[in-house]
């Protein structure tokens, strides 16, 4: 599987070309997004919902997650997959109120909105904190496991040996670099409408061709439920409770998943909060929202999980040294006939582009907005703080594939994330519906969540966890994966419980700061009564607990709809997924309609207090 042979000119012209497109698309936006920080980071907040919607999904659609995706089906069946779906549950919250929430804070980045919510000398150290450590370690941390990726398949689907490898990898960042550096938010976006379309089309015609080897669906599906020793033989979708090994969800891993790692896709932070916040308005940034969550969690793991059940058949053994990872890369070459093997390899390179540009720039949002502008050159010309964000892009391109470097697997870098990207997102779920929540309480947590996981991660805690979660004898609780959810449990509930201490024991939040947060955001007035109250705020926002519940769980359903639809007409009966997605369609409807009631509630509230 090491020779270039892998592909002929044909594909090596494809792979061009589109590299071409890529440069040629990003370097067209150099004058509209390199003019101040708001063009270079929010495009000026113009991007229409489509365009916004679409950049989300493309930056989510990394060329690690068919990777992943087809790993965990090979490994324990398609029950496995919600750890990919799960978190469906919180951007549809995130369309029911956050993502209009973000938009009418008109923000730079989300960090920033640390300081529009907390007072006091502890709110500006945890800004610095939180965008330090948001781009030191988070945005690396994503950079290196979808580098990771790209290195699998330069290997497996190119055919590179290990000396060019690196040289490759080197040369899409830079290709990335060009369009993200130059541009700004203006090319990532632009570049990712031509990603996502060239990534989609060609996992499509992968999963297509994938089936047709292996004789039909219905064929795929009697020989996958002969396989004697494959845990998901049973082709059920919805998990049960047992050892991994057996194809089930452990306990801890099902309370993890459907308890708390929802929660973060609710909020909607990090580079999707960077797309709603560069949107028209609350309508584009709510319905960008809506896009990618029907099309993200929806539709695209399905021909993934397509190819990856075909490779079961076909490529039932990689190898006793080889990963799962592997497997989606090698299906290519064994599918796929010259030329289209170029149009996947470039829609694997297209995934990889769109994430790492938008890393790119999210990160250097945070070390320009948040830390190098508001702590070390307040006073600086738009120009020279879009040079030291070009200058921070390089930094963060280098520092991520370096940690690729030093990681074993792709879902070694996804559990480390698991653990260390969900440990906060109780308290910033806290942030928008308790007031007494403070910066100082909120410090403390994050503190204790970076000293808590590292001890976890390297092992120090395993005999106290062990005696929390009864592990086995001889477990090693920090890396077992049937104690992912437990391990995401353990932490969420120290920091949480240090947050809510921290806020308690100091001095709350200046009222007049809090009371000009409710004007900006207009959250949930439930929960801000008093602060309405005593500071007579006109209050226009018409979510209530009440309708945004509603719409939550009708969009929910919308989604989950869909998800078994795919699943019904693809493995199950096809009745039962012509019913399924007539519930799909008839809970989208729904949804339209209940999210254009209270837009339009809200804007005719705006129009009346101008």
């Amino acid at each position: 599987m090491s020779n270039t042979a892998n592909l002929v000119l044909i594909d090596w012209i494809a792979i061009a070309v589109f590299l071409l497109a890529i440069v040629a698309i990003g370097l067209s936006f150099i004058r509209r997004g390199s003019q101040n920080m708001q063009s270079f980071f929010i495009s000026d907040r113009r991007l229409t919902w489509p365009i916004a919607g679409i950049s989300i999904i493309a930056t989510s659609f990394a060329s690690d997650t068919p990777l992943w995706v087809s790993s965990l089906v090979r490994r324990f069946g398609i029950q496995t997959i919600w750890q990919y779906w799960v978190p469906f549950l919180g951007f549809s919250l995130s369309v029911a109120l956050f993502a209009r929430l973000w938009r009418r804070l008109e923000v730079v980045t989300d960090i920033e909105f640390i300081e529009l919510r907390y007072s006091g000398k502890s709110a500006s150290v945890l800004r610095f904190y939180s965008g330090f450590s948001g781009a030191i370690l988070i945005c690396p941390l994503i950079i290196s496991w979808v580098t990771k990726a790209m290195e699998t398949i330069t290997r497996e689907a190119i055919g590179l040996p290990p000396g060019y490898q690196g040289w490759t990898i080197a040369a899409v960042l830079g290709i990335a670099l060009i369009t993200c550096t130059f541009s700004g938010l203006w090319g990532v976006v632009y570049t990712d409408l031509l990603q996502f379309t060239v990534a989609t089309i060609g996992t499509l015609l992968l999963a297509i061709f994938s089936v047709q080897r292996v004789g039909g669906l219905q064929e795929m599906v009697t020989q996958l439920r002969a396989l004697p020793e494959w845990s998901g033989q049973s082709l059920s979708i919805l998990p049960k409770v047992g050892p991994a090994s057996q194809g089930a969800m452990s306990i801890w891993n099902m309370i993890g998943y459907f308890g708390l790692m929802w929660i973060g896709g609710s909020l909607a932070e990090g580079y999707t909060a960077q797309r709603l916040l560069a949107c028209k308005d609350e309508k584009h940034a709510t319905y960008a929202q809506m896009l990618n969550t029907v099309v993200y969690w929806g539709v695209l793991a399905w021909p993934w999980i397509i190819v990856a059940l075909c490779s079961l058949i076909l490529l039932p053994d990689l190898g006793a040294d080889v990963s799962h990872d592997s497997a989606y890369p090698r299906m290519i070459l064994l599918i796929l006939p010259y030329g289209l093997r170029g149009l996947l390899i470039a829609a694997l390179i297209a995934a990889f582009i769109s994430t790492i540009n938008t890393l790119f720039n999210w990160g250097s949002s945070y070390l320009v907005n948040d830390v190098y502008k508001r702590f070390f050159r307040r006073q600086a010309s738009d120009r020279h703080y879009v040079v030291v964000a070009k200058l921070f892009t390089v930094f963060l391109a280098v520092f991520g594939g370096y940690i690729a470097t030093q990681a074993d697997s792709i879902q070694q870098l996804l559990e480390v994330s698991y653990v260390l990207g969900s440990n906060l997102a109780i308290i910033h779920f806290l942030r928008w519906f308790w007031p007494r929540l403070n910066a100082a309480g909120e410090l403390i947590a994050s503190i204790t969540a970076y000293i808590l996981v590292s001890l976890l991660l390297a092992g120090k805690l395993d005999s106290l966890a062990g005696a929390i979660f009864n592990t086995p004898a001889g477990v090693a609780f920090h890396q077992e994966y049937d104690y992912l959810g437990a391990r995401m449990i353990l932490v969420i509930a120290v920091i949480s419980l240090a947050a809510v201490i921290g806020s308690v024991l100091t001095r709350p939040t200046d009222e007049k700061v809090l009371a000009e947060f409710v004007r900006r955001a207009q959250p949930l007035a439930f929960f801000w009564k008093r602060i309405i109250r005593s500071h007579k705020i006109e209050y226009r926002a018409h979510e209530s607990v009440r309708s945004t519940l509603a719409t939550w769980v009708v969009f929910s359903f919308c989604v989950f709809s869909l998800i078994m639809g795919f699943y019904e007409l693809l493995l199950g009966t096809a009745s039962m997924g012509v019913l399924w997605m007539i519930a799909f369609v008839t809970a989208l409807l729904l949804s339209i309609q209940r999210v254009n009631r209270e837009l339009n509630r809200n804007h005719e509230a705006a129009d009346v207090h101008k």
